[in-house]
């Protein structure tokens, strides 16, 4: 959700009587890299990168082919809004959340990734659920599986948060929906179909609205919208590690998989960590810096950041040595039998139409929406950060993130 969405969701029946009486954010700067699941570790714990951990989508694990991603609450090393909730007296949902599997909280259903195949998210749901997921909100939901994928992820997380409204009133939910997202991957930043996408997350929104309406608290809610990050349109991929691959820092065998590596370069799509399996070899770190900073234009590298420059700059730290910012309709791949430059491919978000994981100052930027209780109605700043979204919650609940990295929106609260 970008600060020009807002006007799509103006004119749709159930986001309109919110932003009706909502204070704006139209510009939030986001954090690098600009990745689902990095930007949702700060959304919730109001940190960067460098404190939370959770640097890009996937754990960096150059022998596996398929990584993991930083799917448990146990990878974000910082303090967490639903948690710090949950020992303030609140009861606590959270409903499909990146990076928040094993949370503390009284309510947790997780839905599996988009990288888990459609037969395994049945079984992944149940494994990272907690006891809230019992077969009969199983059945309530189910209707959700019969529809395409996102579709279908999104109609479970509005049914299992109806589920639970009705079945336990909880004080706090996180919930979130994809299939804005989704449209953007595979239909370009300002494609015309986001209409469509809205109008269909409008409907899962009042499933929910229906539901606190129900149980007599919906004027007593207070709605915040947020969104992870922006997305810029590509019209190519590279593929960085074919250059480690000719002068002999990654090797592969005839499947393509990794047999061996002194280099590798992880995608985050429009950035990238390079990594270097000898972090103390400072010939291998210049050949390497070398390497990249000849073929910029091979690679269509924009920037080529030390791990210093990006934790001074951008709050960014991990094991990598370098990162990689891409330039301009360019995005980097993950097939490392790919040649240099390749087409988009809308199988995988790292090289579809429209991608991220790019500098926070680049593109459309998202947007942030309060609405209810607590908010100073119709009032609209130009700029905040997305580090400031949990600390801005804690206060409206009543209580302190200490360890924030972010600031408390006074001027959208009432005192």
């Amino acid at each position: 959700m970008i600060g020009k969405d807002i006007e799509i969701l103006k004119k749709l029946p159930t986001f309109s009587p919110i932003l009706e009486k909502a204070s704006i954010v139209k510009s939030v700067e986001t954090v690098y890299p600009s990745m689902t699941y990095t930007a949702h570790a700060s959304i919730v714990s109001g940190t960067y990168p460098q404190k939370h951990g959770v640097i890009t989508n996937e754990v960096f694990t150059p022998l596996v082919k398929n990584a993991p991603w930083y799917e448990r609450r146990d990878q974000n090393k910082a303090q967490i809004l639903p948690e710090l909730a949950n020992e303030n007296g609140y009861k606590v949902f959270i409903n499909s959340w990146p990076t928040l599997i094993g949370a503390d909280v009284d309510y947790v259903v997780q839905r599996a990734g988009i990288h888990y195949p459609k037969e395994e998210q049945e079984f992944e749901i149940r494994k990272n659920s907690n006891d809230v997921l019992t077969q009969e909100m199983w059945d309530y939901c189910a209707e959700a599986w019969t529809l395409p994928n996102y579709y279908s992820t999104d109609k479970f997380s509005a049914l299992a948060s109806k589920y639970v409204i009705n079945r336990y009133q909880p004080e706090v939910i996180l919930m979130h929906m994809t299939l804005p997202d989704h449209y953007r991957h595979s239909y370009g930043v300002f494609s015309e179909k986001l209409v469509d996408a809205y109008k269909y997350l409008d409907d899962m929104l009042a499933i929910v609205v229906d539901e606190l309406k129900a149980q007599g608290v919906y004027e007593q809610t207070t709605f915040v919208f947020c969104s992870d990050h922006g997305q810029l349109d590509i019209d190519m991929s590279i593929n960085p590690n074919k250059l480690l691959i000719e002068n002999g820092l990654l090797s592969l065998d005839e499947n393509g998989d990794i047999v061996d590596w002194k280099a590798y370069i992880q995608s985050s799509a429009i950035s990238a960590h390079v990594y270097l399996k000898d972090k103390n070899d400072k010939e291998l770190e210049e050949k390497v810096y070398r390497l990249l900073n000849e073929n910029r234009e091979l690679l269509h590298i924009e920037h080529i950041f030390t791990r210093e420059q990006v934790k001074e700059t951008y709050h960014l730290d991990g094991d990598f040595t370098f990162v990689l910012e891409a330039k301009d309709g360019a995005s980097f791949g993950f097939n490392l039998q790919a040649d240099y430059q390749n087409p988009i491919m809308n199988n995988d978000y790292r090289v579809s139409r429209g991608t991220h994981g790019h500098i926070p100052s680049k593109g459309e930027q998202p947007c942030l929406i309060l609405s209810g209780p607590g908010i100073i109605p119709r009032k609209e700043i130009s700029v905040a950060k997305v580090v400031d979204i949990a600390p801005t919650c804690a206060a409206i609940l009543g209580f302190k993130m200490n360890e924030a990295d972010g600031r408390i929106l006074r001027e959208l609260l009432i005192d």
